[in-house]
């Protein structure tokens, strides 16, 4: 359904007359918040007092956005941004987005007190950098050829032919600070309640012609994205990033999965984006020990080509397994042997090998989220649910967004089947998924096309949905507020609430300015606010409390659970902390427990073994036969027993049933061009970003609150 404020808008687009209309289809907004859920309204750091953007030394800087969050054993959400700095840009991106960009910001939102408190981890760009800068310029490293075994097609290829290995990068020593960028890595939760951070972004021209950082008036070159080596922990006790071991290949845009063990495996991301002579993504695993601080390479056996940011999950067998979805234009995210995506596959950690189940029901599908659906004892079959998405061919694949819905259901033996569900009420393209205790998914956000192969043309699609496995159908909910087209994120609060947040669009044509078709386009301005969605089963009666449990509950063990709602409990559930990132969280598992119940006691039994629940903190929510959910508390489950009792998450009004917070404000979003101010030279704002804004016509500078400052 199409937001009823789109019904009809005119633009002129290049000279040419462009229609747009959007027919709607009816809205949930005014239905019952029983039906639909409610939203809060959207809010930000300082809220709207605080101007959302500022200059420092002459640059811009602005609030950080939540491309990627993660929820902290302790009930606080660590965030952080992507694209930072890139409202510098002032002609075009390609020529300048690699010198202007600046390491990530990162934040920690507290909602824990009612009111949105947020506070500055240490250092707030995080602790990596690139190891492969070196002084001199390598021409090898400039070409990215012919690499190591296990960077790419070519690497594999020379190192089976017997040459030298070659490092496929030869990153510059310059002056930005920009070589350890937090965007576009992958996080998975520890064990331990730390959050493991690999991979990342160097940002650099190649070649480089003139630099404004080095007094020139404007950047000339070729970006070039690198993936990072680097890994780095956040320890949420000190709220301090610390580097580890940097791994064996660079990785932009990878894929990790938390092992039964708590090891972590990484797959794909590539060492060079946009001059990637390899010819495929690294091709290479690795595994991460989070007790020795160590990266193991899995060697040559465990090869194998995996788009960018490969959807990933640890399945009933004991495998990881890849069900032919991922991110497959980045952009540039292409590859000679793109049609291996298309088949998906196991990987086996105790043969260190990759096994074809078969080609995917759909082809490879991009842009899509891939959830688990809840694991019921005795957990012998998963579920992935893969909702909409729009490459549907080889990379970059289709522009429109599809309304299919992929159900892919793998048994205890590795049997795979594939089956359409439901179709989406919308076409969607970089939605958030996250599965409610009740078993039920919530997918919100995105656009109705790829933005990332026409970046400023896309429609946002603000109507979220709502999943039943137990009908197969998906249900129009209440509309957000705000456009969340491209990295955006959602994860799932202690209190059965959804946090969603993040907007950082890509520069409309890979030019400069941020809105294609004021008014019709997305607003492509990034958004640092975020909303709450309270779901429906929160105005559906009294919660059931959670009076007392446990921290830690060891494998395969019974333990008590104290309520005086115990005869009315229809359901226990642990469910992962949340880590999206780039709309993907390969660890997450929503896993519903066997109990009994006698007077305030009800008696549940453990996940048998970290195939299940890999070792880690979760929520444990109980539900009443109603499906309403209790505040859950947060338990290290694992190898041990920790008989001390929780306590509760939040700490104002009642803890067992708090409101949604309150007290925040965001700034309104702007639907004005940015564009400093037109070129000495033809040089280009992007092919696109020519039409939209016609060839030779100056745009006007974007007003900001502090342009003054």
């Amino acid at each position: 359904m199409r937001n009823a404020a789109r019904q009809r808008r005119w633009a002129a687009l290049g000279g040419a007359t462009l229609i747009v209309v959007a027919l709607a289809m009816g809205s949930a907004s005014a239905a019952s918040p029983a039906d639909v859920g409610a939203w809060t309204a959207p809010f930000e750091e300082g809220g709207s007092t605080v101007p959302r953007c500022k200059t420092v030394d002459g640059r811009i800087v602005c609030k950080p956005t939540a491309v990627g969050a993660a929820v902290l054993r302790d009930g606080r959400v660590l965030y952080m941004n992507g694209i930072e700095s890139g409202e510098n840009v002032q002609y075009a991106a390609v020529p300048e987005a690699a010198t202007e960009s600046r390491n990530s910001l990162s934040r920690i939102l507290d909602l824990r007190g009612g009111t949105p408190a947020f506070g500055i981890p240490s250092p707030e760009t995080g602790d990596a950098s690139n190891p492969n800068i070196r002084p001199e310029q390598d021409p090898f490293g400039v070409l990215g050829v012919p690499g190591r075994p296990g960077d790419g097609f070519a690497g594999s290829l020379w190192g089976m032919l017997g040459g030298p290995e070659q490092n496929p990068t030869a990153p510059p020593d310059d002056p930005q600070k920009n070589d350890g960028d937090l965007f576009c890595t992958d996080m998975s939760q520890l064990a331990d309640g730390r959050i493991l951070i690999a991979g990342g972004t160097d940002w650099y021209n190649e070649p480089a012609v003139t630099d404004r950082a080095s007094g020139a008036p404007m950047g000339v070159g070729v970006s070039e994205l690198e993936g990072l080596r680097s890994a780095q922990i956040f320890d949420p006790a000190t709220a301090t990033y610390k580097a580890v071991q940097p791994m064996k290949y660079g990785r932009w845009y990878p894929g990790t999965v938390t092992m039964p063990d708590g090891k972590v495996f990484v797959a794909s991301g590539v060492t060079k984006l946009i001059k990637n002579t390899q010819g495929s993504q690294v091709r290479r695993p690795e595994l991460f020990d989070p007790a020795a601080g160590t990266w193991a390479d899995l060697g040559p056996q465990a090869e194998n080509s995996l788009p960018l940011f490969p959807r990933m999950h640890l399945m009933p067998n004991g495998k990881v397994f890849y069900a032919g979805v991922g991110q497959q234009f980045g952009p540039a995210g292409q590859a000679g042997d793109e049609l291996l995506w298309t088949l998906q596959q196991f990987f086996d950690p105790a043969t260190k090998t990759w096994e074809i189940v078969g080609p995917a029901m759909l082809g490879t599908t991009g842009g899509a989220p891939q959830v688990m659906l809840a694991l019921n004892p005795p957990y012998t079959r998963a579920q992935l649910l893969i909702p909409g998405g729009a490459s549907l061919l080889p990379s970059p694949g289709a522009w429109i967004a599809s309304n299919l819905t992929q159900l892919v259901t793998v048994d205890a033996q590795g049997n795979v089947t594939n089956e359409l569900t439901g179709m989406l009420n919308n076409r969607r393209w970089y939605s958030s998924a996250v599965t409610l205790p009740d078993g039920k998914v919530f997918l919100t956000s995105g656009a109705d096309k790829d933005e990332v192969v026409t970046p400023g043309f896309e429609l946002p699609v603000r109507q979220p949905e709502l999943y039943d496995p137990e009908t197969g159908t998906w249900t129009a909910m209440a509309e957000s507020a705000r456009d969340r087209t491209y990295h955006n994120s959602a994860l799932l609060l202690p209190d059965g609430r959804v946090l969603v947040g993040g907007h950082s669009p890509i520069w409309t044509g890979y030019g400069a300015t941020h809105d294609a078709i004021p008014g019709v386009t997305a607003n492509n301005d990034k958004d640092s606010s975020f909303e709450v969605w309270s779901p429906p089963y929160l105005f559906r009666g009294a919660r059931p409390i959670l009076a007392e449990v446990q921290k830690g509950i060891q494998w395969g063990t019974s333990f008590q659970i104290t309520t005086p709602d115990a005869a009315d409990i229809g359901q226990v559930v642990l469910s992962r902390l949340p880590s999206p990132q780039h709309i993907t969280d390969s660890d997450s598992r929503t896993v519903r427990l066997s109990f009994t119940k006698s007077g305030s006691t009800v008696s549940a039994t453990a996940p048998p073994n970290g195939i299940v629940a890999p070792p880690g903190y979760y929520y444990l929510f109980i539900l009443n036969g109603q499906g309403v959910p209790s505040v859950a508390r947060i338990v290290q489950v694992g190898t041990t027993t920790d008989m001390t009792a929780t306590t509760p998450i939040y700490t104002s009004g009642d803890p067992n049933n708090p409101p949604p917070p309150s007290g925040g404000s965001a700034t309104e979003p702007e639907d004005s061009s940015y564009l400093a101010k037109p070129p000495p030279l033809p040089m280009g704002v992007g092919v696109v970003g020519m039409i939209a804004m016609g060839a030779g016509v100056p745009a006007r500078r974007r007003r900001r609150e502090d342009d003054a400052a």
